[in-house]
């Protein structure tokens, strides 16, 4: 692996690290804080509000910045957050620190994404942003873990102590091994309007809200699942089969990039959606069968396919305006995973758990629908595309 890729898949871990730790650690934090559970719970749920909003906000503030400049500030920043989270006095202190953290997340991930595409061989790109995104499943399946173990040794603040420990060398390296890349300016206003309007563009978009919406329907409340569905109440048993679905997980990333640069990405947007419904359709129906453990590992792989396919499928159609969807994306992850939890509770309240997997599938159909709309359109985005480049060199050269 490049040293460079495997740099930015280690900014993206910390990023990951630090939105996802607080699920292990609720009640030690809620108790040393003096909050709820359900109160210290909103720190993450203000998080993916925060960066959600923040992504395109500030990846258009700095749209002028060279890019290994403002990955390294990010880095130094986001460092000084968690510095400020583990020294919190008290919960709203702790709150600005996340959405702090949250904001400085989102530049790290837009920025290593867009770096690890241009420094990505001919035909590789959408292996690139796979191993980038590996970094952040790697989060899940070790960082989450490892924060518990560090808050029961030594307190939930060295969490955020470690993580901005971590990130100081690590800025160092990024700034001595990645490239200028200067000639690589974010795009304008017009470039988010356009991301927004042209159709195959935000179909894309919709495809990652949709398909993130549909697996998150059910993997918000999949504990409650197992212990409605097959009666698994055993905490060693439940937490066995979480690790294997994270451990699935850890490669998705790759493969999603990988089947972009095999198939090409419009075909791979529209592969990606028809394998995950079927592999969230034969989770319910091989309940109490040994196809079931397989179904939701291969459930969890295919759900962490979906997003480099679909920045691949943004760079590719669009290249003038597709870093401005690469950072939109990165918001319509988050709005995914909430639009999941709020269906999932919505569904549990009203129907019962035992439903989750089939309002899911319900989502992930019109996932695949936005797919498909998205893939036959796509010759029409690089038209207007060729266009757009063929005008904007006319005028500089006009300019000169």
């Amino acid at each position: 692996m490049d040293l460079r890729l495997f740099l930015l898949a280690l900014t993206t871990f910390a990023a990951g690290v630090a939105e996802s730790v607080l699920i292990g650690i609720l009640p030690p934090l809620a108790s040393d804080l003096r909050v709820s559970v359900s109160l210290a719970g909103q720190l993450t749920t203000l998080f993916s509000i925060a960066f959600a909003v923040a992504v395109p906000l500030l990846t258009w503030l700095t749209r002028r910045w060279e890019r290994r400049r403002l990955l390294v500030a990010a880095l130094l920043i986001f460092a000084l957050f968690n510095a400020c989270a583990a020294i919190s006095p008290n919960y709203a202190s702790l709150l600005l620190a996340r959405i702090g953290m949250a904001a400085c997340c989102g530049l790290l991930i837009v920025m290593s994404t867009l770096l690890a595409s241009e420094m990505a061989p001919a035909g590789q790109q959408g292996r690139a942003i796979g191993i980038i995104f590996m970094g952040i499943s790697a989060s899940l399946v070790f960082g989450v873990p490892l924060g518990v173990q560090v808050t029961d040794w030594f307190g939930w603040r060295w969490i955020f102590f470690a993580i901005a420990i971590y990130s100081l060398p690590l800025s160092l390296l990024l700034w001595r091994y990645l490239p200028d890349s200067r000639s690589s300016a974010l795009p304008g206003r017009a470039g988010y309007l356009r991301q927004l309007s042209h159709r195959p563009l935000w179909l894309a978009q919709a495809v990652s809200i949709l398909l993130l919406g549909g697996h998150f329907t059910l993997f918000t409340y999949f504990t409650p699942y197992l212990a409605a569905m097959l009666e698994m109440n055993d905490a060693t048993a439940v937490s066995g089969l979480l690790l294997l679905i994270g451990l699935a997980a850890l490669g998705g990333g790759y493969l999603g990039g990988w089947l972009a640069d095999r198939v090409g990405p419009r075909l791979a947007l529209v592969l990606i959606p028809a394998a995950f419904c079927l592999a969230l359709a034969a989770i319910p129906l091989s309940l109490h069968s040994v196809f079931f453990i397989p179904s939701v590992m291969l459930w969890s792989t295919i759900s962490w396919m979906i997003s480099p396919a679909v920045q691949s499928f943004l760079l590719h159609s669009d290249p003038i305006s597709g870093s401005a969807g690469v950072a939109l994306n990165t918001s319509a992850m988050h709005l995914g995973v909430g639009l999941g939890a709020a269906v999932g509770g919505l569904v549990v309240a009203l129907a019962g758990v035992g439903w989750t997997p089939w309002v899911g599938l319900g989502l992930t159909v019109l996932a695949l629908l936005c797919a498909i709309g998205a893939s036959t359109h796509r010759r029409s985005a690089e038209s207007d595309s060729s266009d757009a480049l063929m005008a904007a060199s006319h005028s500089r050269t006009g300019a000169h």
